[in-house]
């Protein structure tokens, strides 16, 4: 067995890691861990959204590293698949003292069925992994194609990508506690 196929994620890094990685390094492992664990290569569509994630996370990260530095070691988890979750899970996982589960769609409006597969992978996380009771789960949906949108549907908080920097430096302020250590979050839920 593979070792993408062992990883329940196509890549982890801290948020200064993934600055720093080129974009190329970063789709490869994504490929590499779809490969693996759909026994196909993406399609097209598949690799255009990642393109696009990646190149709005690193404008909106480098932003946010820039106002608060402190962030830069808050782990980013790509294509995490929650334990005994759906087959497909979200595309990003932010852990700091929170856990942020990130879904990008393309779409310029709220659609319900997007709100609800953000929920959804947010739910997983929450039923599926074990992590201390005082750990919130927060479902994040990117609208990737809107501008200047930031609201709240239920426990769902829907942003335009322009809008993901300020979520993060807001959301940081109201965390207490420590980043969770990736190493123990993902051996947790092993």
């Amino acid at each position: 067995m593979t070792n993408e196929r062992k990883r329940p994620y196509g890549w982890r890094g801290t948020i200064h890691d993934f600055l720093l990685v080129p974009k190329e390094e970063w789709r490869d492992a994504l490929d590499r861990h779809h490969a693996a664990r759909m026994n196909r290569p993406a399609d097209t569509s598949q690799g255009a959204a990642w393109e696009q994630l990646f190149d709005v996370f690193k404008k909106e990260l480098k932003q946010l590293v820039q106002l608060k530095p402190e962030l830069e070691y808050y782990t980013l988890i790509f294509e995490y698949e929650s334990p005994r979750g759906s087959s497909r899970g979200p595309d990003l996982t932010v852990l700091g003292s929170s856990v942020f589960v990130l879904e990008f769609r393309k779409c310029n409006e709220v659609i319900q069925a997007h709100v609800d597969a953000a929920d959804a992978y947010a739910k997983d996380v929450k039923r599926f992994h074990p992590q201390p009771e005082q750990v919130e789960i927060i479902p994040v949906l990117v609208c990737a194609q809107a501008k200047d949108l930031i609201r709240r549907i239920g426990d769902v908080i829907i942003l335009s990508p322009d809008h993901i920097m300020d979520f993060f430096n807001v959301q940081s302020e109201l965390e207490t506690g420590f980043p969770l250590d990736a190493g123990e979050w993902l051996a947790a839920g092993s």
